[in-house]
């Protein structure tokens, strides 16, 4: 049973989070990206030289999900994995041309989802939005 404002809060967050999330795959169901797999190859591409630990800590995922996602988005094309020219335990991730179209693709796709979601939020409010949201995760990471 949920007795305070604060676990209101925190279970509102969770269903708008769920809400955004659900919303996120449906609109891109048809790339053949997941949402986890959609955001890891933007952080391939964004970082050349990405070691899957490093895609991991960026994802907040632990680094056996980290693995799996890598191993099926090599078999679906999206990504090539080569050795670490600097360490030899540690396995580079590059974004495939597939990916780089696919994203390039979904991103008119995913600026019209977020007007679409922050649509009642005038531009002032969605910076406050952002800026609260901020400091509450930076707040929750320490």
């Amino acid at each position: 049973m949920i007795t305070s404002d604060l676990a209101l809060i925190g279970t509102t967050i969770h269903r708008v989070a769920q809400l955004i999330q659900q919303r996120i795959d449906n609109e891109i169901s048809d790339s053949g990206l997941t949402r986890l797999s959609w955001m890891g190859a933007a952080h391939v591409e964004d970082s050349p030289g990405l070691t899957i630990g490093d895609l991991a800590g960026r994802l907040e995922v632990g680094r056996a999900t980290a693995g799996q996602l890598v191993d099926r988005m090599v078999r679906g094309g999206w990504v090539e994995r080569g050795a670490s020219p600097d360490d030899r335990r540690a396995q580079i991730v590059t974004a495939t041309p597939k990916a780089r179209a696919m994203l390039e693709e979904l991103t008119p796709r995913q600026s019209a989802l977020e007007d679409e979601i922050l649509q009642d939020l005038t531009a002032d409010e969605r910076r406050i939005l952002l800026a609260l949201l901020e400091r509450i995760r930076a707040r929750l990471g320490r």
